[in-house]
């Protein structure tokens, strides 16, 4: 009886050895786990990370091919940035001389004409002999080519004062607010409209015959 007492012991001493080696061993796997990301050793161990996505894409700083600038600072792709680049601002063709009118005491001269690539510009000096100052508004003012098309002023891209003092000039530019047409080789314009005491007489003052450069 006592042998078999003393045989359980040591069965029951063994059990719990093994027990507390086997959770030890546990713990060493879920550390090896965690830390090394297997568990096991050898040929025998076990990878449990993800595979998948390994390898990163790898983010470059340089512009992708053929773009530049901002273009490349946002991020934009060939793709989306494919369209057809903007051709390069057209040569400006130059005509300058002398093409005035006087009305009364009044005289418009245009001194320079630029043409680029169909927008005209028209560099004009208003001068006012008389003793009351004189307004020479843009809304009124008209122009026509030798084909017959009619054009108005630019409001927003003209630079005319509009307003002439007693016995003084201005310059400034009236661009037209379209494209003249191909054929057109001349243009005649007119400021109407003139206000002031002394204005011409119906107030308007037109200019012929303005060479257009091609």
């Amino acid at each position: 009886m006592d042998d078999e007492i003393q045989h359980l012991r040591k069965t029951n001493t063994v059990l719990k050895i093994s027990l507390v080696m086997l959770g030890v061993l546990v713990l060493l796997g879920v550390i090896q786990a965690v830390t090394a990301g297997t568990v096991g050793v050898g040929a025998l161990s076990v990878d449990l990370r993800d595979t998948t996505g390994q390898n990163p894409p790898v983010t470059s700083s340089e512009s992708p091919s053929g773009q530049g600038g901002l273009n490349g600072a946002l991020g934009t792709t060939t793709a989306e940035s494919s369209e057809t680049p903007a051709s390069p601002s057209a040569e400006t063709k130059v005509v300058e001389g002398s093409f005035k009118q006087s009305r009364g005491l009044l005289t418009v001269e245009v001194t320079r004409v630029e043409n680029q690539g169909g927008r005209v510009k028209l560099h004009i000096t208003a001068v006012n002999a008389s003793t009351a100052k004189m307004e020479l508004p843009l809304g009124p003012f008209k122009a026509v080519d030798d084909t017959k098309r009619e054009y108005g002023a630019s409001l927003s891209t003209s630079k005319w004062p509009v307003t002439v003092a007693k016995g003084a000039g201005i310059t400034g530019t009236v661009e037209l607010d379209q494209s003249v047409a191909k054929a057109a080789t001349k243009i005649d314009i007119a400021f109407n409209g003139i206000t002031g005491s002394l204005a011409p007489t119906g107030g308007a003052v037109a200019v012929a015959g303005i060479e257009i450069p091609r």
